[in-house]
């Protein structure tokens, strides 16, 4: 357990001082700030700009920023770990868990640090048409989607030696996906397609049914791409 907090310490002190996170938490302010004086000053309806902003600005930023935190953050340190884990001070399931807990949890401080208050100023400012529950269902989804995104960035980063090579297959294989999925005919279980009925959601209007089986597929997209991790590494040469 010490080994664990040690290393969730120590990659969380990495990640605030990084400069992917320097760059990114500004990008995600600054578009806000913007849509915020636009949506009070042309009444613009709260649902249409908050679905705008996740779709336009948050989402694609966080994916990218997102992808080099997750895709490299165990190939990038495995042989740096290796000591450790043969000498038996620390596990692979403790090196792994941290890893997991701060690359996931600090994407999903930054989306809730940033989207609370842009969300409460948008409402406050702009016309109110939001459904609360539905603005928690659309900001859960959201969250949701980002979420898998870093759990399969870092099995890849599992996977795969080159950080470079995990970050470009991770963007590959979402936007493969998406066109394979409409091609297939099940367009509501790509990412494009959930951002794009966002704002219906954020409104309460999406069927409770349509919501389900989203949240359903990608939390279980997720745990399958955490246990993945876990079950690789176990089995990687150091």
């Amino acid at each position: 357990m010490q080994a664990f907090l040690a290393i969730l310490r120590y990659d969380l002190s990495q990640l605030t001082q990084s400069w992917v996170s320097r760059i990114w938490v500004p990008l995600l302010i600054a578009p806000a700030f913007f849509l915020l004086i636009v949506a009070g000053t042309e009444d613009e309806l709260a649902s249409e700009t908050l679905a705008a902003y996740l779709v336009a600005v948050l989402m694609p930023l966080s994916a990218l920023a997102v992808a080099v935190l997750t895709a490299g953050a165990i190939a990038g340190e495995a042989q740096i770990i290796a000591d450790g884990i043969l000498s038996r001070s620390v596990t692979r399931a403790e090196f792994v868990s941290a890893k997991v807990v701060s690359r996931l949890g600090f994407t999903l401080s930054v989306f809730l640090v940033v989207m609370i208050p842009f969300s409460y100023l948008i409402i406050r400012y702009a016309e109110a048409d939001v459904s609360y529950t539905g603005l928690l269902v659309g900001l859960f989804t959201a969250a949701l989607l980002l979420t898998f995104l870093g759990a399969l960035g870092l099995t890849l980063s599992t996977v795969m030696t080159n950080v470079m090579v995990s970050v470009m297959s991770l963007l590959i294989v979402v936007l493969a996906s998406g066109l394979l999925l409409q091609f297939l005919g099940l367009s509501w279980m790509s990412v494009t397609a959930v951002l794009a009925h966002l704002a219906p959601t954020i409104r309460g209007e999406t069927p409770a049914w349509d919501t389900f089986r989203v949240v359903f597929v990608f939390s279980g997209l997720t745990a399958a791409s955490i246990l993945t991790t876990y079950s690789v590494f176990r089995q990687r040469d150091l």
